[in-house]
């Protein structure tokens, strides 16, 4: 039987459109609850006409709002118009992000470290500023993180600005843990190891055959996780089955990194 943890629960996810995002976001609404999406893709644009038409009829409990996570007025309009659609938010779920392959440190302007620091961190920042009060008022509130295993340890095909943002989203994770911990809200995070998104597979297919088995011969597990792996693991942590549980970051690489 299906489980249905997140009947009359209110989430919001940013980059729900596509890689693990996408896979949160019919898991969640599988399981009961009322979504809105906040990304940066059209309404109109194949990821999210394909999220629709996967959701099915669960579809009638999400919302759609386009903005850029990292414009602080784009986050406070579209946090209002989640709400007024649905409801407040229960739950958060702070997933976009994107990596880029490693380069040398000289190479690296200061526009590129922000604009990495600016998804990867500050989107964080601005989603759980603009719902926190809300839940804190109301006695409730789930919020996960997406770090990496590269902020946890060392990756070698992710950069230097990923891997400080993925780090530091572990800090702001844990500090406000500590903050909310009395107020009946629960902040934890995720850290996955090598996913295959659509992107991740197409930047490990680029390499040369011996090269892709070397890397994915590294894992434990000796393949990469599948997005709904993440889900999974995303979710368990909103749930009340985590209700004991803050301020922690779940380990989700099949082996890679043991802390």
């Amino acid at each position: 039987m299906q489980m249905r943890r997140f009947e009359d629960r209110t989430a919001i996810l940013t980059g729900g459109a596509k890689g693990i995002g996408r896979a949160v976001a019919l898991r969640y609404l599988s399981e009961g609850g009322r979504l809105a999406v906040i990304d940066q893709e059209p309404a109109d644009s194949d990821f999210v006409q394909a999220l629709r038409r996967d959701a099915g009829q669960d579809a009638q409990r999400l919302a759609y709002v386009r903005a850029d996570a990292t414009d602080e007025a784009q986050v406070a309009r579209a946090v209002g118009e989640a709400e007024v659609a649905l409801g407040p938010a229960d739950i958060l779920v702070n997933n976009v992000g994107f990596g880029a392959n490693p380069k040398p440190i000289e190479e690296l302007s200061l526009e590129e470290w922000n604009r990495f620091l600016g998804i990867n961190l500050t989107s964080a920042f601005l989603l759980t500023r603009a719902v926190l009060p809300g839940m804190r008022s109301r006695g409730y509130g789930r919020i996960v993180n997406l770090a990496s295993v590269a902020g946890r340890s060392i990756s070698e095909i992710s950069n230097v600005h990923y891997s400080t943002a993925k780090a530091a989203v572990l800090g702001f994770t844990r500090k406000l843990a500590f903050e909310e911990a009395g107020n009946g809200v629960t902040l934890n995070a995720v850290a996955p190891g090598t996913v295959f998104t659509d992107r991740v597979r197409t930047r490990y297919e680029a390499l040369d055959e011996a090269e892709m088995r070397r890397r994915l011969g590294e894992i434990p597990m000796k393949r990469a996780a599948r997005p709904e792996e993440i889900a999974a693991a995303i979710l368990f942590l909103a749930s009340d089955d985590a209700s004991y549980i803050t301020g922690a970051c779940l380990d989700v690489n099949g082996g890679r990194f043991m802390s």
